[in-house]
């Protein structure tokens, strides 16, 4: 059972029968990865996205990119989700400033929901995630601070709700943290998410700890990225390590997630090397590194993800050219990506 079974079972009723829960706050974050840019305006009712939707294709075969349509359509033409209007979309791509942001409003008659779209499949949106360790605020979080509060001027008496997966979990968190009239956010409800540095975790942070409800699979990684968050809502999921990081592997019961009693032994593991990694790595070094190591990917052509076929195809036509690139790489960033792998499998040893 995952989150399509409860689509399924719940579609019929109201939140007036059936109130809003953390599968309801699921289903908005998913779909806030879905390209509505393709639509050409910010603000789109159900009736748009239906007529869109009859000639889309997905550029990629990956079961959850088809399973992310069924929802979409599920929400324009059921019960539970039959007032939803999309308002105040947008998407900002930035090379120079490495920024990958994508936001949606979902609007009901009672309230709204605030979704930040996760890392998108191309190197730039990886790059901003790897800035996360070397950054106290990367640029997406400086815009998601300023869409909660222009989306609050519009909407001021509201209820509202924010959300994201993986990193629109992060920046869902950090936008929170940070808006005026915090007493009218309801909820935030974030996805496997990254986590911040301990000092975010500050007193202004514990005033608003009982309204932010993090969630990671039980045998988590992405979710335990920077430091061990204590907080975390451990659940169940079908699938095997970094593969849980797809909510549609999350087990579902009823109306809500299916708990699990810990982390598993090999989530322990692999967090801890990656986060005493980043401990043990000053500042300069991390930032060469991440650096040297984008620049290689760049050079190998090494872009954008999509479906197994095209990324083994990627990946062969990389290894062909890595020889050469890796001498194209000065001298002294080949010596950061050699002591930062080194760092790492010292770490691997030592914990085994």
């Amino acid at each position: 059972m995952n989150v399509i079974n409860y689509l399924n079972e719940y579609q019929n009723y109201s939140f007036k029968e059936k109130p809003f829960n953390e599968l309801d706050a699921l289903v908005f974050t998913l779909m806030s990865y879905f390209p509505y840019g393709l639509l050409k305006k910010s603000k789109f009712d159900k009736d748009d996205i239906l007529k869109f939707l009859e000639n889309y294709q997905p550029d990629t075969k990956l079961e959850r990119k088809l399973l992310d349509i069924y929802i979409l359509k599920t929400m324009c033409t059921c019960t539970r989700y039959k007032e939803v209007k999309f308002l105040h979309f947008v998407n900002k791509r930035s090379d120079k400033a490495i920024e990958q942001f994508q936001a949606i409003t979902f609007k009901f008659k009672d309230f709204l929901f605030v979704s930040f779209c996760g890392t998108d499949a191309t190197l730039l949106g990886w790059r901003e995630d790897f800035n996360m360790a070397i950054l106290s605020t990367i640029p997406s979080e400086v815009d998601a601070m300023e869409y909660i509060n222009k989306v609050r001027k519009k909407h001021p008496f509201i209820d509202m709700y924010i959300g994201g997966h993986s990193k629109g979990g992060r920046l869902a968190i950090r936008a929170f943290k940070e808006v005026y009239k915090k007493n009218t956010i309801k909820g935030v409800y974030a996805y496997d998410n990254p986590n911040f540095n301990e000092s975010f975790y500050d007193e202004d942070y514990l005033n608003i700890k009982d309204r932010v409800f993090e969630y990671a699979p039980n045998e988590s990684i992405i979710g335990r990225l920077i430091c061990d968050n204590k907080n975390k809502i451990i659940v169940k999921s079908n699938a095997k390590l970094i593969m849980q990081h797809d909510a549609y592997s999350w087990e579902t019961e009823n109306n809500h997630f299916v708990r699990g009693d810990s982390f598993t032994d090999k989530s322990n593991k692999i967090s801890s090397i990656i986060n005493e990694t980043l401990q043990r790595l000053d500042q300069e070094t991390k930032t060469v590194f991440i650096n040297a190591l984008f620049s290689l990917l760049e050079r190998l052509d090494i872009t954008e993800f999509k479906d197994s076929d095209f990324n083994k195809a990627l990946v062969l036509g990389a290894l062909s050219n890595i020889r050469i690139e890796w001498k194209n790489t000065p001298k002294e960033e080949r010596k950061t990506i050699l002591k930062v792998l080194w760092s790492i499998l010292i770490l691997i040893i030592k914990t085994r």
